[in-house]
């Protein structure tokens, strides 16, 4: 046989055991990630003292913009240093 097509056949045979070993390995791997997901979250509830009975009604408050926006950052409109003063920010100036 010529050494250039056995070469190539060997190459094939090493690509496909690389193959299989990668294959078996990613389920394994993508399994690992989940239990690390899943405990970062764990952690992070147990975190917030929630309840468990609370947790469904902590998690569907989160799903509204409205409310993460006034959960994290407090009401400019209640501030007296903002109410009833102009804005802060200015309209950026182009260049011409």
């Amino acid at each position: 046989m010529n050494p250039k097509i056995k070469k190539v056949i060997d190459e094939i045979q090493r690509t496909k055991a690389k193959i299989l070993e990668l294959q078996t390995l990613l389920p394994e791997l993508e399994r690992k990630r989940i239990d690390m997901e899943n405990t970062e979250i764990v952690k992070l509830v147990r975190s917030a003292n929630i309840l468990p009975a609370e947790l469904p009604a902590f998690i569907e408050s989160l799903k509204s913009p409205k409310n993460i926006v006034s959960t994290i950052l407090p009401s400019i409109s209640n501030d007296d240093d903002y109410s009833n003063k102009e804005s802060h920010f200015t309209e950026p100036q182009l260049e011409n």
